[in-house]
């Protein structure tokens, strides 16, 4: 039962972090070969580039996010390799084209383990980004309760509200970051082409385990960043310092002794619809809350 728990554990942990680490072999060493072997001298001064460009996917494939794919294109390398020299032993006057095939293979082959690796780490970061938010907004609640008792003070009616629609506008910031995402990088293999993510030669994809970890922390960064905006832009509108954007009127009877009339009902849900909105728009786009907030900075030098 321990042996099967803890195979499921290392399952999970490769599914999120990717293949632990392998102690890396050369290609002569995974054949039972030299270096200096006749055979791979003769097939280096056949085919030199593309008995080294071999040799790059063989190393970088043993670096592959997955499991699956390390062993599945270090053999089909392997396997290639050896009927290569084979071939050569007997008919040296033939030209080995199914090589660059194999290698244009075990090329796609990476390329898809880095992309998938890249999705999956920027998933992951996405859902701890989303399963943080419910934590932060409850102890952000929590704390605005406990504050204002430490220096004899209450949280009237009024200041519940702001409290309330902070939060609103809080939570709107961290699904429009995560909209925002999902909409920009539908591709995953997108994600490869970025400059110092990919490796040293063009033929090689990024580092995969790299590349997963980089967009995990890019998940939650930009959920991060989407709580910031909206808060920001919650604070600058309803300070009076933003006033291209008005949030509705609050009902005279919203924190009376009476029931709250139907109209007051629908300026409860309006408030709420509007902080949601603005919080929403500052996580979905960027650029317009820079806009707000560079503008905001402006109206309050003048």
């Amino acid at each position: 039962m321990s042996e099967q728990r803890a195979g499921q554990a290392q399952r999970v942990r490769e599914w999120l972090l990717g293949a632990a680490p392998a102690e890396p072999r050369t290609l002569a060493a995974a054949l039972g070969l030299a270096e200096d072997a006749p055979g791979l001298q003769h097939l280096r001064h056949a085919e030199p580039e593309l008995l080294v460009r071999i040799e790059r996917l063989h190393t970088a494939a043993q670096h592959a996010f997955e499991r699956r794919t390390r062993v599945d294109v270090c053999r089909a390398l392997e396997r290639v390799v050896r009927v290569a020299l084979r071939e050569a032993a007997t008919a040296p006057a033939r030209e080995p084209d199914y090589l660059k095939d194999e290698a244009d293979g075990a090329a796609q082959q990476l390329e898809a383990d880095a992309a998938l690796a890249g999705g999956r780490g920027l998933n992951t970061g996405l859902a701890f980004g989303i399963l943080l938010s419910p934590v932060v907004l409850i102890l952000t609640l929590a704390v605005g309760r406990a504050v204002p008792p430490l220096f004899h003070g209450t949280l009237g009616c009024p200041e519940q509200l702001s409290l309330m629609y902070s939060l609103v506008c809080f939570s709107g910031g961290a699904m429009g970051a995560v909209f925002s995402v999902i909409i920009r990088l539908r591709d995953a293999y997108q994600l490869i082409q970025r400059g110092p993510l990919r490796s040293g030669s063009p033929d090689l994809p990024a580092n995969p385990v790299q590349l997963a970890r980089t967009m995990r922390q890019e998940g939650w960064y930009r959920v991060v960043v989407g709580w910031f905006l909206a808060t920001s832009l919650f604070l600058l509108i309803n300070g009076g310092i933003l006033t291209l954007l008005t949030p509705p009127a609050t009902p005279d009877d919203l924190c009376g002794a009476v029931p709250l009339t139907p109209a007051g009902h629908q300026a409860l849900i309006k408030a709420w619809f509007f902080w949601g909105s603005v919080g929403f728009l500052a996580g979905l786009n960027e650029r317009w809350a820079y806009g707000l907030l560079r503008r905001g900075n402006e109206q309050q030098q003048a």
